[in-house]
């Protein structure tokens, strides 16, 4: 087959996945906003019995979503610093899933998207670290401190590296700032995340399956409303998802190997 047969194939199976996306846009953003944090918590209920693993099974646990996140984030960002087939791409799909969401779901997108701001996630990182401070866990206030402030420069360390322009056509003025990876979805899994991970050493254990399905829903939903809003790329996302859900993984499984370790009221104990 000729190379223009082929790029011919390629465009339109690019036009199939873009009907797709604009005719059943808001279909498949329920289905992976009510899915995936349902299928989150199920899993977490189903791993109950391997919270007691050993310090070693721990880091390789928590091997696996660092390495899956990391290689996700590094393939997209290849294919954005390759050329430009893959952001027109990431174009068609922004534009599809726009045009497809109705007019009354855009608007809700708009205002829950104001939960990943980065100051309501500064105050709302800020209030978990006092709380933890005044009930006496100092050593995990200053780890959750640091795991998110340290995520916050991580973001920008990398939307620095990329310089990836921002959509075109958005109806919403644009943020001063690059956008891959989305800073939004990037602070929101790792201050969400951080905080049902807190919540989950000091809740019950019966709220532990709705603390990982809130705090993914959160998640998602704040991602989905970058792309809704047509701030970001798809691309982007994505790769905020997987750069900050790796740090989340790590971080969190930095900690859980320290507890194992260490005695009874140590860093992070």
């Amino acid at each position: 087959m000729s190379s223009c047969g082929r790029g011919t194939t390629s465009e339109n199976r690019h036009m199939d996945y873009n009907a797709l996306a604009q005719r059943h846009a808001m279909a498949i953003i329920a289905i992976v906003l009510l899915a995936v944090p349902v299928a989150a918590g199920c899993a977490w209920r189903w791993s109950a019995r391997e919270r007691r693993s050993s310090a070693t099974a721990v880091a390789l646990a928590a091997f696996v979503p660092v390495a899956f996140g990391v290689s996700v984030y590094v393939a997209i960002a290849m294919r954005i610093a390759h050329g430009s087939a893959f952001s027109s791409a990431d174009q068609l799909l922004l534009d599809a899933v726009r045009d497809g969401t109705p007019a009354l779901a855009a608007r809700w997108f708009a205002r829950v998207t104001h939960l990943g701001d980065p100051p309501l996630l500064a105050l709302l990182c800020a209030l978990m670290c006092a709380t933890l401070v005044l009930t006496r866990r100092f050593g995990l206030a200053v780890y959750f401190a640091a795991v998110t402030s340290a995520g916050g420069l991580l973001n920008q360390a990398l939307k620095a590296m990329m310089r990836r322009d921002r959509p075109t056509g958005s109806t919403v003025p644009l943020p001063d700032s690059f956008a891959f990876p989305s800073g939004h979805t990037f602070g929101s899994i790792v201050c969400y995340g951080m905080c049902a991970y807190v919540l989950l050493r000091l809740a019950p254990t019966r709220w532990d399956p709705l603390i990982v399905a809130l705090a993914c829903f959160i998640v998602l939903v704040i991602g989905t409303s970058r792309v809704v809003m047509g701030v970001h790329f798809p691309g982007d996302v994505i790769g905020g998802f997987a750069s900050g859900g790796a740090w989340l993984a790590a971080c969190i499984g930095a900690a859980e190997v320290l507890r194992r370790r260490a005695r009874p009221g140590s860093v992070v104990g």
